[in-house]
């Protein structure tokens, strides 16, 4: 396992010569890094918080002052290992719930890897250092623990998982009860961690915002595109996750639980048929969410997506070894590639997509950030007031300004506006009351109040 990780660590440093700019939410986690360091942290404005993120980029944030570019590099490695390490670990566990027959262990940890790669949205998360790959791959790694026997780890796993998403928290709690009664010596860690979980989400918010459960509330906001805001918000989200496996991914997972439920009396089959019933509560615990105000992000339902690729991979591969004879093997593997080549191919497009998109953005990051140069750096910035930019990369301008988030969020008239049409921008804030005053790198424009204010900007 050492040797893993280790190699997922070097090829996401080594992914770091390819585009590389965090996003809205890790920026926040950056920010929040740099002023924990500083003993003085502020959660008003911004995404909801992430205790596990936050603490990474707290013990990054003092290497700023070496160059500023170290932290959030070092966050997007973190990042990308786990989502490198994710697909490690579904190409393990699908070959080790495949069964003994090596050429069966073998095509189900390709199709589980393969899928996963494919699946919409994940080459996103992994290129701007979203936590949901590293979540992902914590979680399977804790499932591969628990048929090792080694239930300690597991709890340490899945607390760190619940760290990233709290939808891990009621499978956290049923694991904890059961290990509870069936390993006493574990007691003293569960309670342990049953009183840090609630420290680590609620404190650190308590003191940043005032509201302990502002997370909550910040991730309930329902921005426009959010599915709460359908007719029927529980029925959106199940569609969601539908379009996000898709069906032959449906269909192959199925296969691997009914192949799970024939052997049930075996340690794969039991863990066959339970992952199955966790990709299904996750999906209705979403669901829930969903009806309840949360947005149905695409990137909630990725653990149970992720479950669909392994299980998918199990049973396509089960189901060809399962037949008696060569070439009725061979006609059956045909039929399965004919019948998933669509889908393949509508996800390797998918793909693409994803890797232009991330492209696009990354060159507005840092466009925004010679733009801040250009005018002169932060104290130049702040000099006209609290900053404003489009609402994507609000986040991105305060750790160029140096200020807590909500000085830039809250900035409607009092300073300068750097704005951009692109679509990867996202809504600008009050950009039609100012006038243009100066173009900024790529596609940025500075704009301020009045031509008096106009900043003074180095041309480069």
């Amino acid at each position: 396992m050492r040797r893993l990780l280790a190699a997922c660590v070097l090829g996401a440093v080594a992914s770091l010569v390819l585009p590389s700019e965090p996003s809205y939410d890790p920026w926040a986690w950056i920010v929040w890094g740099r002023e924990i360091a500083s003993l003085d942290l502020d959660t008003v404005r911004g995404p909801s918080w992430k205790p596990l993120p936050v603490a990474f980029t707290a013990l990054f944030a003092p290497l700023s002052h070496i160059d500023e570019g170290l932290p959030p590099a070092l966050w997007l490695v973190v990042a990308r290992a786990g989502a490198l390490l994710a697909l490690a670990m579904a190409f393990r566990l699908a070959r080790r719930l495949a069964g003994p027959a090596r050429a069966t262990g073998l095509a189900a940890g390709l199709i589980a890897a393969t899928a996963l790669a494919l699946t919409p949205g994940w080459l996103r998360n992994m290129a701007h250092g979203n936590e949901a790959p590293l979540a992902v791959a914590l979680m399977l790694w804790a499932v591969e623990r628990h048929l090792d026997g080694e239930r300690v780890q597991v709890a340490v796993l899945g607390f760190l998982a619940c760290l990233l998403r709290p939808e891990v928290f009621p499978f956290l709690v049923a694991y904890g009860v059961w290990l509870w009664h069936s390993e006493p010596r574990c007691r003293r860690l569960l309670a342990g961690l049953a009183l840090a979980l609630p420290a680590l989400w609620l404190v650190p918010e308590w003191i940043g915002s005032g509201n302990p459960l502002g997370a909550g509330a910040q991730a309930r906001n329902e921005p426009d595109w959010s599915l709460s805001l359908h007719d029927h918000p529980w029925l959106a989200a199940l569609g969601r996750a539908h379009d996000l496996g898709g069906l032959p991914l449906e269909l192959g997972a199925l296969a691997a639980a009914v192949f799970g439920w024939r052997e049930r009396h075996s340690v794969a089959g039991r863990a066959t048929v339970a992952l199955a019933a966790t990709a299904v509560l996750w999906v209705l615990l979403v669901a829930a969410m969903t009806q309840g105000g949360f947005s149905g992000s695409p990137r909630y339902f990725l653990p149970a997506v992720v479950i669909g690729c392994v299980l998918a991979g199990v049973g396509a591969a089960r189901a060809v070894a399962a037949v008696p004879r060569a070439e009725l093997a061979v006609a059956l593997t045909a039929l399965l590639a004919v019948s998933a080549y669509p889908w393949a191919i509508e996800h390797a497009k998918g793909v693409s997509r994803q890797a232009a998109d991330a492209q696009r953005l990354a060159r507005l990051q840092q466009d925004l950030s010679a733009t801040v140069r250009r005018v002169g750096g932060h104290e130049a910035v702040l000099a006209h007031g609290p900053p404003a930019v489009n609402a994507a990369f609000v986040t991105r301008l305060a750790w160029e300004a140096r200020v807590p988030i909500a000085q830039v969020a809250r900035a409607r008239g009092d300073g300068l506006v750097f704005y951009s049409g692109a679509r990867k921008a996202g809504r600008p804030f009050g950009a039609g009351e100012r006038v243009r005053m100066w173009l900024g790198t790529g596609r940025w424009r500075i704009l301020s109040p009045n031509p008096i204010q106009a900043p003074s900007v180095t041309k480069g």
